[in-house]
C-alpha cells in the first residue's frame, strides 16, 4: 500500500499541540440514495477485514504526517453506512488511532459512528458501545414514508424511532439524527411534523440541513430536466426558520448554520474542521488537512474508488493552501457558528483582524441586517444565516 506523500508536502513543521481528528471513510452501503454524490460501493459482499487492514496500515504510515498535534479529540466513522461494518474490523480501527496518537484521554475522546435505521439491532449497537463507540449519529432523514421513498432511502418511517430506541438500550448517551428539508414534495406541515417527531425522541444533538441537489446524482439529473418538484427557496427559508426557533425551545441551541446540540453534545469532530485544526483522513476517498507552523497548510484526499484504495492509498489529489487562503477560510467556517469570528483569536493565528481588508463589504452586510459586528466578536443575525453563503463570498478578499 503506497503512502508516501511527496517531500514538499511531507516537510513542514505542523501547527504545534493542536487537538487532531481522525475521519474514517466506510464507503459501503445497502442502496445509493439519488442526492448522494458521496463515494460509496453497493457491492453484496463487504471485504470487512480487508478493509480494516488497509486503513489500519494507512495510519500507522501517515502519524508521522502529525507529529505534534494533540491530543486526539475525535475518531468519526462517516460514509457510506460504517454501521454495516462488522463491529470487531471497526473496533480494530479504534484501536489502530488510538495507538497512532497515544495521548488520547478516553474521557475526552468522541468516537462517533455512522448508522441507518433498520441496518442495525440492538445487539449490533451494543456490540459498538462495547468497543468504545461513545455517539451514533443516526441517519433518519424523515419521518414519513411517502418522502423517504422519494429520497430512495430503504427504511420506513417506524425504523427511525425504533434505532433510537434501540441505541438509548445498548447504552448510548449521546445521540445524533440526521433529518432533511427542502426534499421532494414535501410540505411545511411535514416538516414541522418532522422536527416534532425529533423532538419527542429526545436526541443529544440533530443535523437538520436543507437538500443540496448535486450535478452528478440522480436528482441532479430530474432537476436539470424539469422533473424535481421541490420547495421553493421561500419555502425552504420558513422551514429552516421553524427548525432554529422549534429547536432552541425544546434546549436544542443552534451552533452552526445546520447544527443544533444540547449542553455539552457539540460535535468536537465538526468542530475539528470549522477551527482548521488536523485531521488525518482514511478510507476510500477521505480528506486530510495538515496545517503548518507559517500559517499555509497542504490538503490531500486518498482515491475514490475502493478497489484502488485497497491496492493504493497514495493520495490522488494534493492541494498547498496559502496563509491568505486559510485566512478566508477562517473566516467563512467561523461565521457559519453562532459564536461567529473571534477577532482576537483570528488575529493571533492569521496576523490580521479579520475586518482588514473587509469593512466596506461588512459595513454593507451590517446595513442588510445579515451581520452584527463588536469590538470582540462578528456574527451572522438570525436573518444573515439565510444568506451565509452570500455573505461569505462577499468576503473572501
Amino acid at each position: 500500500m503506497g503512502a508516501a506523500l511527496p517531500p514538499d508536502v511531507a516537510a513542514g513543521r505542523l501547527r504545534p499541540r493542536e487537538p487532531i481528528g481522525v475521519y474514517v471513510h466506510f464507503p459501503f452501503c445497502g442502496v445509493r440514495c439519488p442526492y448522494c454524490d458521496f463515494a460509496v460501493d453497493t457491492r453484496a459482499d463487504i471485504p470487512h477485514d480487508a478493509y480494516a487492514a488497509a486503513v489500519t496500515a494507512e495510519i500507522a504510515a501517515r502519524r508521522g504526517w502529525y507529529d505534534g498535534a494533540g491530543p486526539l479529540v475525535s475518531i468519526y466513522f462517516g460514509g457510506g453506512t460504517p454501521g454495516l461494518w462488522r463491529p470487531d474490523a471497526l473496533a480494530r480501527v479504534i484501536e489502530a488511532a488510538r495507538a497512532a496518537f497515544g495521548n488520547a484521554d478516553p474521557t475526552a475522546l468522541e468516537i462517533t459512528v455512522e448508522v441507518n435505521p433498520g441496518e442495525v439491532d440492538e445487539a449490533r449497537l451494543r456490540a459498538l458501545r462495547g468497543h468504545g463507540v461513545n455517539r451514533l449519529s443516526i441517519g433518519v432523514q424523515a419521518f414519513d414514508d411517502r418522502l423517504l421513498r422519494g429520497l430512495g432511502r430503504n427504511h420506513d418511517a417506524a425504523a427511525g424511532p425504533a434505532c433510537v430506541r434501540a441505541a438509548r438500550a445498548a447504552g448510548f448517551d449521546n445521540l445524533s439524527i440526521d433529518l432533511m428539508f427542502g426534499v421532494p414534495e414535501q410540505s411545511f406541515d411535514d416538516w414541522r411534523r418532522a422536527v416534532d417527531t425529533a423532538i419527542a425522541l429526545g436526541p443529544d444533538h440533530v443535523s437538520a440541513y436543507a437538500l443540496t441537489v448535486e450535478r452528478g446524482t440522480a436528482f441532479g439529473s430530474l432537476a436539470r430536466a424539469g422533473r424535481l418538484a421541490r420547495p421553493d427557496d421561500e419555502a425552504v427559508a420558513r422551514m429552516f426558520e421553524h427548525a432554529r426557533a422549534a429547536f432552541a425551545a425544546a434546549g436544542l441551541a443552534p451552533y452552526e448554520i445546520s447544527s443544533y446540540a444540547r449542553a455539552d453534545r457539540r460535535s468536537r469532530h465538526n468542530r475539528l474542521y470549522w477551527s482548521l485544526n488536523p485531521y488525518l483522513g482514511v478510507g476510500a476517498s477521505a480528506a486530510s488537512f495538515r496545517p503548518l507552523e507559517d500559517g499555509s497548510a497542504w490538503r490531500f484526499s486518498d482515491p475514490r474508488a475502493t478497489d484502488v484504495y485497497l491496492r493504493d492509498a497514495t493520495p490522488r489529489h494534493i492541494e498547498r493552501r496559502s496563509a491568505a487562503d486559510l485566512e478566508n477560510e477562517a473566516v467563512w467556517l467561523a461565521l457559519r457558528t453562532t459564536d461567529g469570528i473571534d477577532r482576537a483569536a483570528h488575529a493571533a493565528r492569521h496576523g490580521v483582524d479579520p475586518l482588514v481588508g473587509r469593512d466596506v463589504e461588512i459595513a454593507r452586510a451590517v446595513a442588510a441586517g445579515w451581520v452584527v459586528v463588536d469590538e470582540v466578536r462578528i456574527r451572522l443575525t438570525p436573518a444573515g444565516e439565510l444568506f451565509a453563503d452570500e455573505v461569505a463570498s462577499r468576503l473572501w478578499k
